[in-house]
């Protein structure tokens, strides 16, 4: 049932507007007798205790004249019976499709309006029915509106009981509600402008858009594999979208629980690796990860950042809280301080309705993962550096500080301090996310693990592109140990998933690399040789400038180098062309 004083604002509103242009007075009562909104000199004259009988006329009749008020059979009883303050009234029902809600009534209180009425009493009348008309239908979409919030509001609590990620997309693909844990496994800044193309494989996407249902369908999305079930949401016939549901798997790259000492054990063996740079960063993993000081994970692109600072929330006493993870680079500069904070109903124009919680609000009880830090804009920094001080946020719009418990996990692949040298970087709020630094070393600083992560990235690719391809060839391995990788751990998956493609055998040949590697490497082999050959030219420099450039030093020289004479006089002959 409709109840007309939830439309109170939006009433008052039209009843002050019509009654402006009109030049008289005018109420709105709903059927209960109940004065809803009124002009100000409405209320002056007869306050707001109503008249029931009149009412209950007007409901029944549909219209009403009230030509001699207080002296009319309606006004019996009425506190104003032969002394009405009102010099005429129409009287009219307002319906929303076939139920009676409310009457509305045109009042005037002087004799000018009474005798502009009387003579214009048919014009009037449909003034009154016109305005009705409006009322019924403004009521109307607004209760529908509300209606469907209440319904996007129950789907989201619903949405939001699954420990599952849920996400309800359009006919188009576009995502059109999420529940929490879609936020906790995923980090996109506003999942309302992406598309479900983003997330999953194009194979399945068109599946989903055509309207096929599945379940459980094994599938890798960003470092962990999944199990992705689909709900087409149809009208008759026709497609107008879906519920997905993604399932992260227990043998993900990470764990989700870490709630005893063996779960620890295979959240850390999710850094894959066993050089000395690992060993020692695991060792340090278990020190820190219970702190709840800040943490700063810096090292270059593609070294695992994100991961890291995953394996440290699972692994510490948060690990059953949320894991919010925010790229800084990706959230535009107007849209940071409510992405991060929250904002309240009415904050801005486009504010949903009941506000927004914040990533800090979200990810507290667990980690809040700042990826890209030195992509923050200034302003930001100052009020990201309040937060961390007072533990506690304001959303826009609000007036109370919210109290969070989060343990904040900060990454770069930047150099900060030059950045603070530069003013583009606060000082104050470098020391604050720095208590504890932890350095993720470049791929080619642990080349050890190479191998390693190759053969893990085969297993990963051989499930995924449904291959069987056994290992990769000497030459290929030795390729692989002599590449720089500038582009880390995550040039090199690039590059297996590539070989996993092309291979039609059981071995990955050189055959399988892709050209832009193979030229990579030879520049690289160039670079290197050329740089031996400096260094060795550097050294017999050094040899006959110690022993002379005659016969008999050239002689001693060539035995402190341990080469032969001629090996001596060879060198620095390709040295001088």
């Amino acid at each position: 049932m409709i109840l007309l004083k939830e439309f109170k604002d939006d009433l008052q509103t039209i009843i002050e507007a019509i009654s402006t242009i009109i030049n008289i007075d005018a109420a709105v009562f709903d059927i209960q007798s109940h004065l809803i909104a009124s002009t100000e000199s409405y209320l002056k004259h007869k306050g707001k205790a109503v008249h029931a009988p009149s009412i209950k006329e007007v409901l029944i009749n549909g219209n009403v004249l009230v030509n001699k008020p207080g002296y009319m059979k309606s006004c019996i009883g009425c506190r104003f019976r032969e002394h009405c303050p009102a010099t005429i009234e129409i009287l009219n029902s307002i319906r929303v499709e076939d139920d009676l809600i409310g009457v509305i009534t045109l009042t005037s209180f002087t004799k000018e309006g009474h005798d502009r009425i009387t003579k214009n009493t048919n014009i009037y009348i449909d003034i009154l029915n016109v305005i009705s008309e409006l009322i019924s239908n403004i009521v109307f979409q607004k209760h529908r509106k509300n209606q469907f919030q209440s319904l996007e509001k129950t789907l989201q609590e619903v949405l939001d009981l699954s420990a599952d990620a849920l996400l309800t997309i359009d006919n188009n693909g576009l995502i059109t509600n999420i529940n929490s844990s879609t936020l906790n496994m995923f980090s996109f800044c506003d999942f309302y402008t992406k598309s479900i193309s983003q997330l999953l494989p194009e194979s399945m996407i068109n599946k989903i858009l055509k309207g096929i249902s599945f379940s459980n369908k094994r599938v890798k999305i960003n470092n962990f594999y999944a199990n992705i079930s689909s709900i087409p949401i149809k009208n008759g016939n026709y497609f107008d979208g879906a519920v997905i549901r993604i399932s992260e798997k227990k043998s993900s790259i990470l764990s989700t629980k870490n709630t005893n000492n063996n779960e620890f054990n295979i959240s850390l063996n999710s850094i894959k690796g066993n050089s000395k740079p690992i060993q020692e960063l695991k060792k340090k993993i278990k020190k820190i990860a219970n702190s709840s000081s800040t943490i700063l994970i810096t090292g270059e692109t593609g070294t695992g950042k994100g991961l890291l600072a995953k394996a440290i929330h699972h692994v510490s006493n948060r690990s059953n809280g949320p894991f919010i993870s925010v790229n800084c680079a990706s959230i535009p500069e107007s849209l940071f301080e409510s992405e991060l904070f929250g904002y309240e109903e009415g904050a801005f124009t486009g504010a949903k309705k009941g506000g927004k919680p914040g990533r800090f609000e979200l990810a507290s009880g667990g980690t809040l993962f700042l990826d890209e830090i030195g992509e923050m804009p200034l302003p930001m920094q100052a009020k990201l550096l309040a937060v961390l001080q007072e533990n506690s946020v304001e959303r826009i719009g609000g007036i109370t500080s919210i109290p969070v418990d989060v343990k904040v996990i900060a990454a770069t692949n930047k150099d900060i301090e030059k950045m603070i040298q530069k003013k583009e970087f606060r000082s104050d709020l470098y020391y604050r996310l720095n208590v504890i630094p932890v350095d993720l070393p470049p791929l080619r600083a642990r080349k050890d693990d190479i191998e390693v992560l190759a053969n893990e990235f085969l297993k990963q690719y051989n499930l995924k592109l449904n291959k069987n391809i056994l290992k990769f060839s000497d030459k290929v391995i030795s390729l692989f140990m002599s590449y720089n990788w500038p582009g880390n751990i995550r040039e090199l998956e690039n590059i297996v998933e590539y070989c996993v493609n092309i291979e039609e055998t059981e071995v990955i040949t050189l055959n399988s690399l892709p050209e832009r590697f193979l030229k990579n490497t030879m520049e690289n082999t160039q670079n290197i040789k050329a740089k031996i050959q400096n260094i060795e030219l550097e050294a017999i420099i050094a040899a006959l400038d110690k022993y002379g450039w005659d016969v008999k030093g050239k002689t001693e020289a060539a035995k402190e180098l341990g080469i032969g004479l001629r090996t001596l006089y060879r060198r620095l002959k390709n040295y001088k062309k």
